[in-house]
């Protein structure tokens, strides 16, 4: 069975539930442990380089949660995935950068595409027109999700620069951010998979 396509992951216990939701700014320290616990190759990816704790630590503080949004995919009540939205500027703007996270352990389980595709929904709902992706052209993970939302892809350097085009938003989107304001949004009837020891 691929686990490309799985929404659960297996603890000793049995299958961990998982569910996907906005973060609030109060969870910022969730958000920040996250990123801490990613390893080097990962963070290279995330990042476009290698960067120490401290460097994370400022990341992460400089958070505009008022203006961004970041949504966390948690597993047995703890963050192990995250894509995050910001706004290009410091004023209102029609064009937004999106990156994603997920803890080592957890990757090849579906749970980035899954993540890819609602902060979509998200953007749209801000009036973003442009979401764009910079993926290091190694990141072959990365560089999937960005053919399968359709984004136009360019190489630059080492690195990929994909950019999305978004519709504006419909009933449809406004209901699927709230669900995800909510608190849960599962699929239904996932696969099961075993995480991954890379």
């Amino acid at each position: 069975m691929s686990t490309a396509s799985a929404g659960l992951t297996r603890s000793r216990s049995g299958i961990a539930p998982w569910k996907v939701r906005a973060l609030w700014p109060c969870e910022h320290e969730h958000f920040l442990r996250h990123l801490l616990r990613l390893d080097g190759p990962t963070r290279s990816e995330r990042f476009g380089r290698g960067v120490s704790d401290d460097w994370i630590a400022r990341y992460a503080a400089e958070t505009d949660w008022l203006r961004g949004a970041v949504l966390g995919c948690w597993i047995d009540g703890t963050l192990r995935g995250a894509a995050e939205l910001r706004l290009y500027g410091s004023g209102p703007s029609r064009t937004g950068e999106t990156a994603l996270s997920i803890e080592p352990a957890f990757q090849n389980l579906g749970l980035g595409s899954l993540l890819a595709r609602r902060i979509v929904v998200i953007a749209r709902n801000r009036g973003i027109a442009t979401l764009c992706m910079l993926v290091a052209a190694g990141n072959w993970r990365m560089r999937s999700i960005a053919q399968k939302l359709g984004a136009r892809m360019a190489l630059a350097g080492d690195q990929i620069e994909a950019a999305l085009t978004l519709g504006p938003a419909t009933a449809a989107t406004l209901a699927e951010e709230s669900q995800c304001s909510g608190g849960s949004l599962e699929p239904s009837r996932p696969k099961t998979a075993t995480p991954s020891a890379t």
